[in-house]
Order: C-alpha cells, then sequence, then structure tokens
C-alpha cells in the first residue's frame, strides 16, 4: 500500500519550479491527490442549501456582499465541473426564535423540507461568519528619496484591516434529516491601507476554503512544496 501511495504521489506532479534555496538544494512544485472525507455511496444529487450568514463588523459595518449567494454559487459550479452529482438549491428560512446551529442539526427541519428524491440526496449546509475588525501594528518598508535616491528602512504605525471568514460545513442525509459529516473551514488575512470590504476580498478567502468543501465529497488536489538535495 506504502509504494502505491509513493508511486502516485509521484505521478501527481504537475510542474517544477526552482527558486532561490540554500547551495545544494532545489524547491520543487508538486501537486497531492488527496481522497473525500467522506465516501457518499448510492447518492446521485446534492441539494446546497442556504448559508446562515453571521459575523462582527468593525470597520466596513453594510458590506456590499451577498454572501450567502457568493458561497452558493461558487459551490454549484465547481460541484458540477468536478462530479457527476446532480446540483440543485435549496431555501431554507430558519425561526427566528431558535438558533441557527441547533436547527442545522435538527433531523426534523430538513425532514420538513419539499425534496422528492431523499433516497439518493444529499444536502450541503451551514453557517458561515464573515467579520472585518481594524488590526493596528508596526509596518517596517523601504522608503527612496526621490532627490537623492537614498533608501533608509522606516517603521511606523498603521491601521489596517483583518477579514475573517470561516464557514461550519453540515452533510446532511436527505431520507432522514440526519448529520452525516461536521467540519469548519477558516482563514483570515490582514490588507494594508484598506477601510472597504469588496467582492475580490471576500474570494482571496474563500478561494482557499471551495476547494476544501467540494472535497469532503470529491477528490481533489492540493498544491504544495519540497525541498529536494542535490547531488
Amino acid at each position: 500500500m506504502r509504494q502505491i501511495i509513493v508511486v502516485l504521489f509521484l505521478f501527481s506532479f504537475l510542474f517544477f519550479n526552482s527558486i532561490d534555496c540554500p547551495a545544494g538544494t532545489s524547491e520543487v512544485q508538486i501537486m497531492a491527490p488527496l481522497r473525500p472525507k467522506y465516501v457518499a455511496k448510492g447518492y446521485r444529487k446534492i441539494y446546497i442549501a442556504d448559508f446562515v450568514v453571521s459575523g462582527q463588523r468593525d470597520v466596513d459595518h453594510e458590506i456590499p456582499i451577498n454572501v450567502n449567494k457568493e458561497i452558493k454559487e461558487t459551490l454549484k459550479s465547481e460541484f458540477a465541473d468536478r462530479s457527476s452529482y446532480e446540483i440543485e438549491e435549496l431555501k431554507i428560512e430558519i425561526p427566528p426564535d431558535r438558533k441557527p446551529e441547533d436547527v442545522l442539526k435538527d433531523p426534523s427541519f430538513w425532514q420538513a423540507m419539499d425534496i422528492k428524491d431523499r433516497d439518493t440526496s444529499l444536502i450541503v449546509a451551514g453557517a458561515v461568519e464573515f467579520s472585518n475588525h481594524e488590526k493596528g501594528g508596526l509596518v517596517t518598508e523601504r522608503v527612496t528619496n526621490p532627490r537623492t535616491g537614498t533608501q533608509r528602512i522606516v517603521t511606523s504605525s498603521r491601521e489596517r484591516l483583518q477579514l475573517v471568514l470561516g464557514i461550519n460545513l453540515v452533510l446532511i442525509e436527505a431520507k432522514t434529516g440526519q448529520k452525516l459529516f461536521e467540519e469548519t473551514f477558516k482563514e483570515e488575512e490582514i490588507y494594508d491601507d484598506i477601510s472597504n470590504v469588496s467582492l475580490p476580498l471576500f474570494y482571496d478567502l474563500f478561494e482557499r476554503i471551495a476547494p476544501k468543501i467540494v472535497g469532503v465529497l470529491v477528490p481533489y488536489r492540493v498544491a504544495g512544496s519540497r525541498t529536494l538535495l542535490e547531488p
């Protein structure tokens, strides 16, 4: 088994790029295959439900992004391109008197959904935290005097924007409403001199998470690097 894994790993190389490394070594970029985290047998359709979105907004209080829509549209496209599942949307409404995390894991809630092909369907659902914060700190940069061309290192205090995107993914069996799989994915980044949360910034984080969500059900490849000793 170990030999088979090694062979598959070696054949997964897509390209090799040498970058600056210590003498006698070279850095190699690779693509390694990963198996699905949940093996779904006998299912033909995936319903992508509305995601419950929340988050703390300290800097940009009214972000012009429909986070639920962007996540659903991306996942629909990714599953359609990378798998043979039929893909459908599922509209849901969380009762105002209940906590979203409790509703998402309540079998009776999902059994009440209007799903005709329950025996062969899965539901992808979840809760999303999309937050932005003011992040102060010291920034060091090299500054060039335009008159003399002299360079010097300057350290200054700067307010920056921190974005946090967390997705608690739940995989549900449509027939019983029971939870089959659950995992939380989280990414965050700090940006300089930005006060508004734009769609490109959202996708800067979400594009790191989307392949992992699809990889719960579909095989995918992950990029990485290895340092090789030169003969």
